[in-house]
């Protein structure tokens, strides 16, 4: 039994973002007051605490984290202070000092203002679209966290990423394909009687005339398409459950 999927139109910035963050590793390195921390992109199932509403530019996003950083982690200055035991009415300005640093560090990584605008100790909405990530400090802190963002925030912090130089570590991908590009029938004997170097003519899809091919993986996904200028242009995609 075959199931069709249906392929939804799919934007070049979503493919950009795709590719620059989930195509390769992508680990960042910073140092905030002496402290480094180092930054990776990757995609995990993490129950969140904390929500920080940022402005990017001049665009709302939101910052979820599995635990909220202790003040000490963004400067020294602060060692000893918890968040929560600060006065309500002057919490956010205490969080807004301590990150000064770290928030001039981004500023000028994007090129554009940053500002902070709430933390809350309980995400009520947690997010289900985000850019993942987990951030590790060499002091032994870490988190991980959620960056919600319109797509002008993450074309521009993808961007930035593509042209960093010690970002080319590829992951290494194995799917095993076959390609069908026509197929024949043959009796037992013939099959059987085929050497090295015999020549077999294809009933359908000839590639000279048709440029039809049909791409099986062995996970029971089926590609059909043509061969155009640039690659191979997809016609269906359907997924064979083998019962």
């Amino acid at each position: 039994m075959e199931r069709e999927f249906i392929l939804k139109k799919t934007s070049k910035n979503d493919v950009f973002i795709d590719n620059i963050f989930y195509g390769r590793e992508v680990r960042l390195t910073f140092s905030c007051d002496g402290i480094p921390f180092e930054v990776e992109i990757c995609r995990q199932d993490t129950r969140f605490s904390a929500e920080i509403k940022l402005t990017i530019g001049h665009y709302p996003c939101s910052l979820f984290l599995e635990t909220l950083p202790p003040l000490a982690i963004f400067s020294k200055a602060f060692e000893g202070i918890d968040f929560f035991s600060v006065s309500e009415d002057i919490r956010l300005l205490v969080f807004q000092a301590a990150a000064e640093a770290i928030q001039k560090h981004f500023s000028n990584i994007l090129g554009t203002a940053i500002s902070i605008d709430s933390v809350d100790q309980t995400a009520a909405n947690e997010p289900s679209n985000g850019l993942d990530f987990a951030v590790t400090s060499k002091e032994g802190y870490r988190t991980g966290g959620s960056l919600v963002a319109p797509k002008e925030v993450l074309v521009l912090l993808a961007k930035k990423i593509q042209n960093t130089p010690t970002l080319h570590n590829f992951r290494k991908l194995e799917a095993l394909y076959r390609f069908c590009v026509g197929s024949t029938q043959l009796s037992k004997e013939a099959y059987r009687d085929l050497r090295e170097e015999d020549v077999v003519f294809l009933d359908q899809y000839e590639l000279a005339k048709a440029k039809k091919v049909d791409i099986v993986g062995l996970d029971g996904l089926k590609i059909s398409g043509m061969f155009g200028e640039e690659g191979i242009i997809v016609e269906q995609i359907a997924q064979t459950i083998y019962k």
